[in-house]
């Protein structure tokens, strides 16, 4: 299990301009649902966004902390 503010912490630590909203989708604080919203994203297709993303939860994946995670991204505004 991971809280949601590691779980924002983790993403931050790697995107620093990232603006991070995590959903606890079944309240076992193992599935969630993050949204990330950040720059560098600008010249990246869905799956590049999806991939950066994934492979900084992949450690928390791999140790049982996160068991599914539903990514989503955006660009700022």
């Amino acid at each position: 299990m991971i809280s949601i503010e590691d779980l924002v912490g983790l993403v931050t630590s790697k995107i620093s301009d990232a603006e991070v909203n995590v959903m606890d989708k079944t309240g076992m604080k193992d599935h969630f649902i993050i949204h990330v919203t950040s720059s560098i994203f600008k010249d990246m297709d869905l799956m590049a966004r999806h991939r950066a993303v994934q492979e900084i939860l992949t450690p928390a994946m791999q140790d049982g902390r996160i068991h599914a995670a539903e990514i989503k991204t955006a660009t700022p505004d």
